[in-house]
């Protein structure tokens, strides 16, 4: 019997009716509730905007016989406004706030405190004013009071009748769902234990279609559908695979692509300093002999010369910056940490409305060419994007070593940027930094948000040779 019972509480016709019933039992039970609120508001309102409406035009009525001092007239007026079934008491007092006319029941001699609402009394009376105005004279006021027994009656009476109303329907439902499902969940428990093989990865099972009626339909879209899938899954595999072929390529692409530039680069340097270096050296001391064996009273010859001189010196201050622009000397010759040092000061020099502090911790030596010039290049890219977009005032870079493990963080404190913008449509020198970083099997990543600056952070295992 007890394996019984836990089969029950466990089986898809249970939880099904189990699940209707309760779902029936919730709804209705709101329904009723929101009709108890609408029966409530509509009744308090409707007492409300009758109350206003009486209140008003007796305060319009009195004001005429207060000037008349026709009080006898006004008395037996009220006394048939008295007659209304939920009018409890009504007052009229002069300017003085001294009772004129009081008709009715009050609970006490004084004057009751002034509801805004039938809903927020709670004496049972909602007690309202209205002053009496005479050509914009104030003659003095009408206080009124409206008994809410005959609405809370009302309202009792149609709470009830809803309840029972809600009742008898979830009975009927609790039977109609009984005698349905039980021969409805039998045939949708063919469905879900294929549904389970299906998702199991199974997708040559297939499920009776007759009768054919609803469920019997269902049986058969449920095939057409496990086909449909099983065919879409083989092309969606076959795709994801082709997919990652080909970003593994275009990764492959930019990573060589990357190198390709850079041993461009470092050619193109030597070059320039080999080459246009050699040449500018060569014209500096043919302009210097021309100037030293000129007669000295020929100025015109020894200006020239000196011409030459001062513009050979700039070409040679140009390519010597378009040398390190391509290939820094210091990054061969004396590493990354003093390649990084020399960039961030002239940097510093170049734009003496930022600050950027740097800190450096660990062995930064023998990286490697891949990893030193990815380092120096993210480095580089960071700072010129900071001039470019960040208007910011302070940067800081920070490079560990720590573990065989390196960490770049670069941080400023600029306009930042919208995340979701930025996800939309992530810069080309964002882009770049990734695939270089990627290249290393490291992680890139980056904090952002409006106002409160951009943050690089980059993490690179390794490796010998790297």
């Amino acid at each position: 019997m007890a394996n019984n019972k836990v089969s029950l509480l466990h089986s898809l016709r249970f939880r099904l009716i189990a699940s209707v019933v309760t779902i029936e039992v919730i709804m209705l039970s709101i329904l009723v509730w929101n009709n108890i609120t609408i029966i409530h508001t509509t009744h308090t309102d409707r007492l409300r905007d009758t109350a206003n409406s009486m209140i008003q035009q007796i305060a319009s009525t009195s004001g005429r016989h207060m000037i008349a001092v026709d009080y006898a007239t006004l008395k037996d007026y009220l006394r048939n406004i008295l007659l209304y079934k939920e009018l409890s008491y009504i007052v009229i007092v002069d300017r003085d706030d001294n009772d004129v006319i009081a008709l009715g029941r009050q609970k006490s001699k004084h004057h009751p405190k002034i509801d805004s609402h039938p809903a927020d009394v709670h004496d049972g009376i909602f007690d309202i004013t209205e002053n009496i105005e005479v050509a914009d004279e104030f003659m003095g006021r009408v206080m009124m009071g409206f008994s809410l027994s005959l609405m809370e009656d009302a309202i009792q009476k149609s709470r009830n009748r809803g309840i029972t109303i809600a009742a008898i329907e979830i009975v009927l439902t609790i039977i109609v769902t009984i005698f349905i499902g039980l021969g409805l969940t039998r045939r949708l428990s063919v469905l879900a234990i294929a549904a389970g093989k299906v998702e199991a990865g199974n997708y040559s099972v297939s499920v009776p279609t007759k009768p054919d009626d609803e469920v019997g339909r269902t049986a058969a879209a449920f095939n057409s559908m496990v086909a449909t899938v099983f065919k879409r899954t083989r092309q969606l595999i076959a795709e994801e695979k082709r997919t990652k072929q080909l970003l593994s390529e275009n990764r492959q692409l930019v990573q060589k692509s990357l190198e390709v530039q850079e041993e461009e680069r470092k050619n193109l340097a030597r070059e320039l300093h080999d080459e246009l270096g050699q040449c500018i050296t060569a014209i500096q001391a043919d302009a210097e002999s021309i100037r030293d064996l000129s007669p000295e009273n020929n100025k015109r010859l020894i200006n020239s010369a000196d011409a030459i001189l001062n513009v050979s010196a700039h070409i040679y201050d140009v390519v010597h910056s378009m040398i390190q622009l391509l290939r820094p000397n210091v990054l061969d010759n004396l590493g990354l940490e003093e390649a990084l040092k020399e960039e961030i000061h002239a940097w510093n020099k170049r734009n003496s409305h930022l600050r950027c502090i740097y800190t450096f911790e660990g062995d930064l030596t023998n990286f490697g060419e891949r990893t030193n010039i990815t380092l120096y290049r993210i480095i580089q890219e960071c700072l010129t994007n900071i001039v470019k977009h960040a208007y910011a005032k302070n940067i800081k870079i920070k490079l560990i070593n720590e573990n065989d493990k390196l960490k770049l963080s670069v941080n400023d404190d600029g306009v930042g940027m919208d995340t979701k913008k930025l996800t939309q449509r992530l810069g080309l020198g964002l882009i770049g930094m990734r695939e270089r970083v990627q290249s290393l099997d490291g992680t890139f990543s980056y904090e952002t948000s409006p106002d409160f600056g951009f943050r690089i952070l980059i993490h690179i295992p390794l490796k010998t040779g790297s």
